[in-house]
């Protein structure tokens, strides 16, 4: 869990300085205080690994909220495809102490592929970092590691994603890339000719 730290502020410093529109969507830190009260809602310690990037970030804003076109992409789904939830949404994905779903055992639900699709899919981590993907739409068990290649751990799919954006390689790079279409991150590439998207890195294009 020691890449964690550098990994997320490199993410973070991609955004500020390539895509200010998804930085924009990045919400205040949380306090220390707020992850005691989110450990207390859920009646367990948040993952050390994830506590990192929450303290940096809260989460991100639900783009689909504010007053932007509908057919742009939203700019929040800069971690490969999904939105960083806040605490109170974690709550409320995983449900308070008592009326948990059984199946999330040990795992926390901190990322989700869009803010307006219920039931939401997304990924999950487990106290030892561990990084796991769910599906809400068939109520299975978020049981497994990711099984896409490369990473296993929260850490390691950080690392990825920073090396993607940075350097433009890793094996966050399988069919998808890194670009920015109107400031924002957007893994792409876009369908149809003359779409407003570049890849970040154009060995990649």
């Amino acid at each position: 869990m020691s890449d964690v730290p550098p990994a997320w502020a490199a993410i973070s410093d991609y955004l500020a300085v390539h895509a200010p529109a998804s930085h924009a969507t990045l919400r205040p830190g949380a306090s220390p205080v707020d992850v005691l009260c989110t450990e207390g809602e859920l009646g367990m310690d948040l993952p050390a690994a994830l506590v990192t990037p929450l303290r940096g970030c809260d989460g991100t804003v639900d783009a689909s909220a504010r007053d932007r076109d509908p057919d742009e992409y939203d700019p929040g789904l800069f971690l490969a495809q999904h939105h960083l939830l806040p605490l109170q949404e974690i709550v409320d994905v995983r449900g308070h102490e008592g009326k948990t779903d059984q199946f999330w055992d040990a795992w926390v639900p901190f990322a989700v592929t869009g803010y307006s699709l219920s039931p939401w899919g997304g990924l999950a981590v487990d106290a030892g970092g561990r990084l796991a993907a769910f599906d809400l739409a068939d109520g299975e068990p978020p049981s497994k590691p990711l099984a896409s290649p490369g990473y296993g751990s929260l850490g390691e799919f950080l690392d990825a994603l920073a090396e993607a954006l940075t350097r433009g390689t890793g094996p966050l790079l399988t069919g998808v890339v890194p670009g920015l279409h109107r400031g924002a991150l957007v893994w792409g590439p876009l369908p149809g000719e003359g779409a407003p998207w570049k890849p970040a890195h154009p060995q990649n294009g």
